[in-house]
């Protein structure tokens, strides 16, 4: 009996490549990803409504840019719901997944096992395997199913992309304004500390004659700040 099922095991692990998606372009990997750019959409608007400020400082003072800038989140993140609605909802054709394993030549594979009823990666044979059968099981379609395979993925995919570039774009922007911001705040706090210490060293600056390294630190951080933070 115990013989039996290891056999059933290993025959299923050999026949992975037999039902193969492609790793990042399936069905369960699209949905997947759009939760996690609406997640983190969400963990933005987040972070910019709790510290508002920060965002329209960097912004050098516009409100209304960084209003704009707060909504393209908001509508990220409808536009995500919206693509998930439409994928639970609308016609999605059984080959969806197949599709992608027949085109996506050379990528990695995942390959379903029958035994633990989960997909698995495949190795680089496996996966050439898996395409090979990809493309066989895809031609034995009509050519109108093959067009509207073509017409409907394609479709998908290039939402996805747009979304997924979107939200790219728009975060690394957030992300050097969040930066750019967050150094000018420890450079003033850099200066603040140094300027106590300056202060004290030199009884409110009525002593600044002789050595005086807390004042010499003061004065070099203020020669070495850029002109950008003298406008801040």
């Amino acid at each position: 009996m115990v013989k039996a099922e290891e056999t059933r095991r290993i025959k299923a692990r050999n026949l992975r490549y037999k039902k193969p998606i492609a790793k990042d372009l399936n069905l369960d990997a699209i949905n997947v990803a759009l939760w996690d750019i609406a997640e983190e959409c969400y963990n933005v608007q987040y972070y910019v409504d709790s510290d508002e400020d920060t965002l329209i400082n960097a912004l050098d003072g516009d409100e209304d840019d960084a209003h704009e800038f707060r909504m393209m989140f908001s509508d990220l993140v409808a536009e995500c719901e919206q693509m998930r609605e439409d994928l639970e909802n609308e016609y999605v054709p059984e080959y969806f997944d197949l599709f992608f394993a027949a085109v996506d030549k050379g990528g990695e594979m995942l390959g379903y096992d029958t035994y633990e009823h989960d997909y698995y990666g495949l190795n680089s044979f496996e996966s050439r395997c898996a395409n090979e059968e990809a493309v066989k099981k895809m031609k034995a379609l009509t050519k109108d199913q093959l067009i509207e395979a073509a017409q409907f993925c394609f479709g998908v995919y290039q939402a996805y992309i747009a979304l997924q570039y979107r939200y790219d774009c728009i975060k690394a922007a957030l992300d050097i304004l969040r930066d750019q911001n967050t150094g000018y705040l420890q450079m003033v706090r850099q200066i603040e500390e140094v300027y106590e210490k300056a202060n004290e060293e030199t009884e409110g600056f009525k002593r600044t004659y002789g050595r005086k390294p807390a004042l010499e630190s003061l004065d070099r951080l203020l020669d070495n700040m850029p002109q950008e933070a003298w406008i801040q």
